[in-house]
């Protein structure tokens, strides 16, 4: 079977949160292992291959949310020297950045992080976050219209920070791409993760409803088959979109 690469970029930041993406990219790089056996006999039919990036506004090591007690993260490449080279992403993969200041709603993620994501998204074939990054994507603009979720815990600060953003705040940069938060986004309070924009924009819950997601996506992209047997390679119970109990445990429903 011929197989196509799809070219992932993770973005990175300081205060990233790891979980929103170390497993859910080992789950995504499990369809480069079409021919090795697997539980139930060898993976067929896989058509994709992915190739990933990491992306950060330099190349010094990122330092996660959870400070020198974790690992830190070795970008492959910077937001400037991709968008230099045209380089354009299949995925654009999307974790937890810095939270925004909850008193003032000021934005706390670096600009060429929105600014790449405003100018990717576009042509991408798929835009995806995990817990808060659903506010990188509004910032970028891509939320614009659509439906989208974000971790229950921080939900309702992250719903009132998008809607009040300061348009003081806003960036344009040198081709006109505008970053500022849309007021026309249908935030959903209770949903393990939202598919959207006829299937191009995903939005997860918090941080282990990331692996959940790319578990759905893994059989949007091959099957069901293929999606069981990485699940049972990494032991994840199987859920829907709507298995939320953290909804009802943070009082949103």
């Amino acid at each position: 079977m011929m197989t196509e690469t799809l070219t992932i970029a993770v973005c990175v930041s300081e205060e990233v949160t790891l979980s929103d993406f170390i497993t859910p990219i080992e789950i995504l790089s499990s369809l480069n292992d079409g021919d090795r056996p697997a539980s139930g006999g060898a993976m067929a039919d896989v058509p994709y291959q992915v190739e990933i990036d990491y992306l950060a506004p330099t190349m010094d090591p990122v330092v996660s949310v959870k400070g020198r007690n974790a690992p830190t993260i070795n970008p492959t490449l910077t937001y400037a020297d991709a968008l230099a080279a045209g380089k354009q992403f299949d995925i654009i993969w999307v974790p937890a950045g810095p939270g925004p200041d909850f008193l003032t709603g000021e934005s706390r993620i670096p600009n060429e992080e929105i600014v790449f994501i405003a100018q990717q998204a576009p042509k991408a074939k798929y835009v995806m976050s995990v817990c808060t990054g659903a506010f990188q994507l509004a910032l970028a603009g891509v939320l614009e219209g659509k439906r989208a979720t974000t971790n229950k815990l921080f939900y309702n600060a992250v719903v009132v920070c998008t809607y009040n953003y300061p348009l003081q705040h806003t960036t344009i940069d040198s081709d006109g791409i505008q970053a500022s938060t849309s007021k026309d986004i249908e935030w959903i309070p209770q949903a393990r993760w939202v598919v959207a924009d006829g299937g191009k924009v995903w939005t997860s819950s918090g941080v282990t409803a990331g692996s959940d997601m790319a578990l759905a996506f893994v059989e949007h992209l091959t099957s069901a088959k293929v999606a069981r047997q990485i699940r049972g390679e990494f032991e994840i119970p199987e859920v829907t979109e709507k298995d939320d109990p953290f909804a009802v445990f943070h009082g949103l429903v």
